[in-house]
């Protein structure tokens, strides 16, 4: 039996390879008669493998338009029968053809294609010339495509600059709506002063003219705008205390009251001071003199003052582990008002201090000489220590005359609204 099925294999190996060369459609139409028709799919390229394992048993049918079944065994045909475009496998034992899809069967695998073993497919010239046209247009595309990425990524960038410079602006626009306004931060100083000086402030606030000047700059606004407070007298004794200056001033020319005379502490009348000490009096009453007649002092004073002070303050620190500490304390305190009265006395106005016209003498109340000081444009200037005294009564004085000009512009203002 094998002899026979030898023979029928040979004569369609023949067969195949006799119609090997020649078309699909010529192949087709040889084999139509036979019942072996080809699949539209057909490979162009068809071979043959090689056969082998001719000594196997093996197994085969062909029905309709079906493949040709391989040969079972270690190496026999394999996947020969017309099916997909695709590589044949190599079929283990019990091989069939299946004549439905067009598929050879090999055990477990399936073997597609024309070739026996593994077929390489190979490009006719006109698929080759369209995957190339299409190539070239693909990368054409591309290359337009990178080119309008790359110019939205540039505006892109340009539009994040813009945004960024707004806000930059926007940013220093709120900073300079919200920035502190220098008036408004002047006028809240001006009224935690005056709060302050109505509360009690402390005695050197009060010499210093602090406390005075902040009740002093309210109630010149309050009578600008016509309100009127209570009679408060001032004593002659407390007016002839007053020391007045100019906003500018940098100084305190209280101590030239007495003409020039300086009434030094006593930690300063030692003899280690002695030679300073009375060059500084005999300067003060020439400086007097000067500023008595309407003139101001000379240059050659002023500076031989300084220079006196300077001397004197090295001397008191060089002896300081000679005096008491309340005694170093009064004598420096002292140096202090003598250095504010040189620097008073370098102040072109300096000779109307001492003039009737900015003298509040005449005054003989608050509101006498809250008027004054409005017409003159002067404030209070520091207290020395004989003054002191005066000022904590005129401190009194100018409370309580504002605490009654707040009651009287306040009953005021009730009757005003009960008239409407």
């Amino acid at each position: 039996m094998c002899i026979p099925l030898r023979r029928f294999l040979g004569v369609v190996l023949g067969i195949l390879a006799l119609f090997g060369p020649l078309s699909a459609k010529s192949q087709a139409q040889f084999l139509a008669p036979l019942g072996l028709g080809l699949n539209p799919y057909v490979n162009p390229m068809f071979g043959v493998g090689a056969v082998g394992g001719m000594n196997a048993t093996a197994t085969f049918q062909v029905s309709g338009w079906g493949g040709l079944g391989g040969f079972s065994g270690d190496g026999g045909f394999d996947g020969l029968g017309y099916g997909n475009l695709m590589p044949g496998g190599y079929g283990g034992y019990g091989g069939f053809g299946d004549g439905v899809a067009g598929n050879a069967l090999a055990g477990a695998a399936y073997g597609y294609g024309w070739g026996l073993g593994n077929v390489q497919w190979m490009m006719n010239p006109y698929q080759g010339y369209l995957q190339g046209a299409a190539d070239i247009t693909r990368a054409n595309a591309q290359y337009y495509q990178t080119l309008q990425q790359a110019k939205l990524t540039r505006q892109e960038a340009i539009r994040s600059s813009l945004e960024t410079r707004r806000a930059m602006i926007e940013e220093a626009e709120w900073e300079r709506a919200h920035m502190p306004d220098p008036e408004k931060i002047r006028q809240r100083t001006l009224e935690r002063e005056l709060t302050t000086a109505r509360a009690s402030p402390p005695p050197t606030d009060i010499w210093s003219g602090r406390a005075l000047n902040a009740l002093l700059r309210h109630l010149v606004a309050q009578i600008g705008d016509g309100a009127k407070g209570p009679r408060i007298p001032l004593s002659e004794d407390v007016a002839k205390h007053i020391n007045v200056k100019t906003g500018d001033s940098i100084g305190n020319v209280a101590l030239l009251k007495n003409k020039g005379d300086l009434d030094w502490p006593e930690a300063l009348q030692g003899s280690a001071f002695k030679d300073s000490r009375e060059q500084i009096n005999s300067l003060m009453q020439r400086a007097y003199k000067s500023v008595d007649s309407g003139n101001n002092p000379d240059p050659a004073t002023l500076n031989d003052l300084q220079a006196q002070y300077r001397k004197l303050s090295e001397l008191l620190r060089n002896n300081v582990s000679e005096l008491k500490p309340d005694e170093y304390i009064e004598a420096k305190r002292y140096l202090n008002e003598v250095n504010q009265t040189i620097r008073g006395l370098q102040d072109p106005n300096v000779v109307h201090q001492f003039s009737d016209d900015w003298k509040p003498k005449k005054a003989r109340s608050v509101a006498e000489l809250v008027q004054h000081m409005r017409e003159k444009g002067l404030l209070f200037g520091p207290a020395s220590e004989p003054d002191q005294a005066a000022y904590m009564a005129l401190y009194h004085a100018l409370a309580a005359f504002d605490a009654g000009m707040t009651r009287v512009a306040g009953l005021r203002g009730n009757s005003e609204g009960e008239n409407k």
